[in-house]
């Protein structure tokens, strides 16, 4: 029920972190490339044109590192929350339980001073004779 639908739900945002920090591994190589065939390009419109990539990308770049360090807080604080909810859960089933074999436990409790009382009124036990130590008729 509602656990695995939290479970499901963690896992899809594990998957879309993946994602986005591939597409920020994937810009900075393509920063990098572009770096490098700027340092290399002898003329200076296609050196510009190359060094607008580049700052565009670098800004692209932290953009996504931005993104993918709030995307992990957001997922630490879900899955914290999922933990508590666990935790909350297998608690409140714990005192339920825990409540419900002491109910049980005072129901046998009863049961068998009840039953040892109904023996002691009804001549002493198992063959009418009196209680230790007492002579048979």
């Amino acid at each position: 029920g509602r656990f695995a639908r939290l479970a499901g739900s963690a896992l899809e945002q594990v998957a879309l972190r993946r994602k986005l920090a591939e597409r920020a591994s994937s810009t900075a190589k393509r920063l990098a490339d572009v770096s490098a065939k700027e340092g290399r390009e002898t003329k200076d419109s296609k050196r510009d044109r190359l060094g607008e990539e580049a700052r565009r990308l670098s800004i692209l770049l932290q953009e996504l590192r931005d993104a993918h360090a709030a995307f992990t807080r957001t997922l630490l604080w879900e899955l914290g929350r999922f933990r508590a909810a666990k935790e909350d859960g297998l608690y409140c089933a714990l005192r339920s339980f825990s409540a419900a074999n002491e109910a049980h436990s005072q129901r046998v409790a009863a049961a068998w001073a009840a039953t040892a009382a109904g023996v002691a009124g009804a001549g002493g036990g198992v063959g009418g004779g009196g209680g230790p130590g007492e002579e048979r008729e």
